[in-house]
């Protein structure tokens, strides 16, 4: 499910990758805005929802 989940985020608008199987993992860039982040955090908010 974890790379579906990544597949999903990057049609999102967001990058992931898939490590272990079962996790998710996020490589923002090393500066990132307060705005960006929030940004971020909504697009992962809606993408799991598609998932419930």
């Amino acid at each position: 499910m974890a790379w579906d989940i990544c597949l999903a985020l990057k049609e999102n608008g967001l990058l992931a990758k898939p490590t272990h199987g079962d996790k998710i993992r996020f490589a923002p860039p090393l500066v990132i805005t307060e705005e960006q982040l929030k940004d971020c955090v909504v697009i992962i908010q809606q993408t799991l929802q598609t998932f419930e």
